[in-house]
């Protein structure tokens, strides 16, 4: 096979006896050239260049890169990458370029535009948003474009960057996923940014650990908020038509709350036992009003209490109630069943690592709807159980 240089002006005629012998071009050709030498010259350093000199020869590279082989584009990102004076048009393009191409710019280049990076995690691939979660100047914008996809990897290379604040968006859409996936729960309950609506939200769905773990975190007290609104009280309650947004708060931060039964009145603590017991055994559609009723929440959520196999929601309405420790134990003490028993011993320390406050406190964020943080999560939920497949891969 006869060779010839590719970055000749002509193509050489071969002789006549070899006709039948096939040209190689050999060497880089005049594209490759030109796409080098404008390199070196967009990397210049600004003593030798300015910034419309640099920007033209940046605009000429734009247009050839895209007629050009991925190697040799690849090739120009590792040298633009080392470069702290690239134009933005030029980065813009080679990062959302393949992953090989954009790669030693992401991988490599310091201090990289915010608006340069958010571009490229929400219109570039995984592979692209792997790269940007691990950069030391990730930021909570950049964050929340790499957590637009709900990709499972991705998620979890961001959860571990403690350093890095997540905004509250970012957090409300990790708390919804973790509904959806086990592996996020742990990570994102180490999370800083987790406050009690996340954690209380997220109960339902964790393991008995995790359940555990939110109760001793998230522990408060409600006792300043109810002194500072204790002498509204009497004047809201009294009114003929009290403002019923400042009701509703002030029932949610009420200090005790006292069964009542249908008519308003008091109900005993033996009632009170007494309904529970029977829910614990056949929660029909009536035991359940009668719950929600004396617990002072609404049906759905004492439906979904007296559902919940774990038995940890049952423990925080009958503390919330103030039932006796060994009232609550005889619900599970049963010597024919060792399995309830072991399960009653449990849920006995359980409920005793609970103050009455602290357990209504818990009962009231459940039962919260109208907080708008809540049915953020609530409608996200939603939206992902229907519409959200977690990808393990990029």
């Amino acid at each position: 096979m006869a060779e010839y240089s590719a970055s000749s002006e002509k193509r050489p005629v071969p002789a006549g006896d070899a006709i039948l012998t096939p040209l190689k071009a050999v060497g880089a050709t005049p594209r490759v050239l030109m796409v080098r030498k404008l390199a070196d010259i967009v990397v210049l350093p600004s003593a030798r260049i300015s910034a419309n000199e640099r920007s033209l020869a940046a605009d000429i590279l734009i247009q050839l890169l895209s007629e050009v082989a991925l190697d040799l584009r690849a090739e120009v990102a590792r040298r633009v990458g080392r470069s702290a004076e690239a134009p933005p048009a030029l980065l813009r393009m080679l990062l959302l370029d393949e992953a090989v191409v954009a790669g030693p710019i992401l991988e490599e280049a310091e201090n990289l535009p915010e608006a340069l990076l958010i571009e490229a995690a929400r219109d570039a691939s995984g592979a692209h948003r792997a790269m940007i979660a691990r950069r030391l100047d990730l930021t909570a914008a950049v964050a929340d474009a790499c957590l637009l996809y709900d990709e499972l990897d991705i998620c979890k290379l961001i959860l571990k960057r403690g350093e890095c604040s997540l905004s509250p968006n970012a957090v409300n859409r990790l708390v919804a996923l973790s509904s959806l996936c086990a592996d996020l729960q742990a990570p994102l309950l180490r999370r800083a940014e987790l406050e009690p609506a996340h954690g209380f939200t997220m109960f339902w769905w964790v393991g008995q650990e995790l359940r555990k773990r939110i109760i001793a975190r998230f522990a408060l007290d409600r006792g300043v908020i109810q002194d500072a609104l204790s002498d509204l009280y009497a004047r809201v309650f009294r009114m003929n038509e009290p403002d019923p947004l400042v009701q509703q708060i002030l029932t949610l931060a009420e200090r005790r709350h006292r069964p009542r039964g249908l008519d308003g009145e008091s109900v005993s603590m033996d009632i009170v036992k007494r309904t529970l017991a029977a829910a614990r055994r056949q929660p029909t559609h009536e035991i359940v009003d009668a719950v929600a009723m004396i617990g002072g929440v609404s049906r759905e959520l004492a439906a979904r209490i007296m559902r919940d196999e774990g038995g940890e929601p049952f423990a925080v309405l009958c503390k919330s109630l103030g039932l006796p420790r060994n009232d609550f134990f005889a619900f599970y003490n049963d010597p024919a069943d060792a399995a309830l028993t072991r399960q009653g011993e449990y849920l006995l320390g359980f409920f005793d690592t609970m103050a009455r406050d602290f357990a209504r406190a818990v009962i009231r964020y459940w039962d919260w709807d109208g907080n708008p943080r809540i049915a953020a999560i609530t409608n996200l939920l939603g939206m992902m159980q229907d519409d959200v497949v977690l990808s393990d891969s990029y």
